[in-house]
């Protein structure tokens, strides 16, 4: 994950990434220092790619142009999307955009169960609330058995169309 960090301390998570996911490259682009730290959340292996390899490959290939300006507008219209969302959706729907975002991203199979085994606190960054709030909205949709809360503390999408109807 990359997040940013407020001068009170709290970090507001500006991205998620997967396998095959690029990170950086905004930075690169702009000959700035990064703007966000990231962290991974889980074993990683990096590929890093020297700065002069990239510009090479930049201005020869026209390809990989038009493929980084297409990576650059949707990071454009993710970021917008998901600022709004902070701003102006109700508690429930910050919840249940993590929650399916999540999901949507790391689920391989649809077939099997979905459990997502991230802190409280990382959870609610991303949902862009406070800690004790998502946590009061995670009972709510247990209790709604949109999901299920694990003894190990994974939560378990257990009704993903209704999680989902959430954000209508």
């Amino acid at each position: 994950r990359t997040y940013k960090t407020h001068e009170d301390g709290k970090q507001l998570v500006m991205d998620l990434y997967n396998e095959g996911d690029f990170l950086g490259y905004i930075s690169l682009l702009e000959e700035a220092a990064y703007k966000e730290t990231a962290v991974a959340m889980e074993e990683t292996e990096l590929a890093l790619i020297p700065k002069r390899e990239f510009e090479d490959l930049l201005h020869k290939n026209t390809a990989v142009q038009q493929k980084l300006i297409k990576m650059l507008a949707k990071n454009i219209t993710e970021n917008e999307q998901h600022l709004l969302g902070i701003a102006y959706n109700t508690l429930r729907k910050k919840v249940a955009t993590a929650l399916t975002s999540i999901q949507n991203k790391y689920q391989t199979n649809k077939n099997e169960p979905f459990y997502i085994d991230i802190s409280r606190d990382e959870l609610a960054s991303i949902a862009g609330t406070a800690t004790e709030s998502f946590i009061r909205t995670l009972t709510e949709f247990k209790n709604e058995k949109l999901l299920d809360i694990k003894k190990d503390n994974k939560i378990e999408i257990i009704n993903s169309k209704k999680l989902e109807n959430l954000l209508r």
